[in-house]
This record gives C-alpha cells, structure tokens and sequence, in this order.
C-alpha cells in the first residue's frame, strides 16, 4: 500500500467526491427528466454525467502527482469483476442452453428481447476473453 500525497490540492477523497458526487448528479438528472417528462432532458443531463465523471475517474489518477487509487482499490476492483463474470457466467450456462432446448422442441419461441440478451453476454464473455488475453500478454 502507498501513502496518500497530502500535498497535492486533489486529494482521495476529493477525487471520489467528484467522480461519486457528479456521478450522483447524473443519475438524479436521469430521474428528475422522467419524472417531469423529459425524457431527452433527462438522458442528456445523465450522458454528460457519465462522461465527465469517467473522465474524471480516468484520467485524474494519470495527471494528479497524488496517489487517487492504490492496491486495495485494485484488490476491490479485480474481486468485484471476478464475481460479475462468475455470476453470469453461471447464469448464462445454466439459462441459455435450456432456452435453445426448449425452443427446438418447440415449447418456447425465443423473441427479440431474449435474443438482445443472449448477444449481449455472448458480447460481454468476448470482449472478457479478449481483455483477458490482453492482460495476460502484458504481465
């Protein structure tokens, strides 16, 4: 674990207020354009959000001679990634393959919706595989 750089003007916890706090906002914004019916408004106020807020997440730790993220963000962040791949990987292979027997034997149309999911965890375990592959070439 490295110590935080206390003289830096971005410290830790300002760096997670603002990425956290604007990423709140977004999300507020989201809600508030459906409430009042706003939809686009709404979207809008939340698209901003997420970009500057991911900007900020990204590239601050780049720039900021301060330590933002350190082994136990990482350590956090590899675990949690570790259990969302986990999960849907043992969601998908005991999901889909039923869903493709029951639709061969007719008992069950797969639709549009069912077909968006199955291509988009087929999508996510690729583009997993291929980050993988990445990761494993850079170590």
């Amino acid at each position: 674990m490295t110590a935080a750089n206390t003289n830096s003007r971005l410290t830790r916890q300002r760096y997670r207020g603002f990425v956290y706090g604007i990423g709140g906002l977004a999300i507020l914004g989201l809600l508030a354009g459906f409430v009042v019916d706003q939809h686009f408004a709404g979207a809008l106020v939340y698209l901003l959000g997420a970009w500057i807020a991911g900007g900020i997440a990204v590239l601050a730790p780049m720039w900021s001679e301060a330590t933002l993220q350190d082994e136990r963000d990482w350590e956090l962040h590899n675990r949690a990634s570790g259990i969302l791949i986990g999960i849907s990987m043992v969601l998908g292979l005991s999901i889909l393959p039923v869903l493709y027997v029951l639709e061969a034997g007719n008992h069950l149309e797969i639709t549009g919706v069912v077909s968006g999911v199955v291509l988009t965890f087929s999508a996510l375990f690729l583009l997993y595989g291929v980050c993988f592959g990445v990761a494993k070439r850079r170590i």
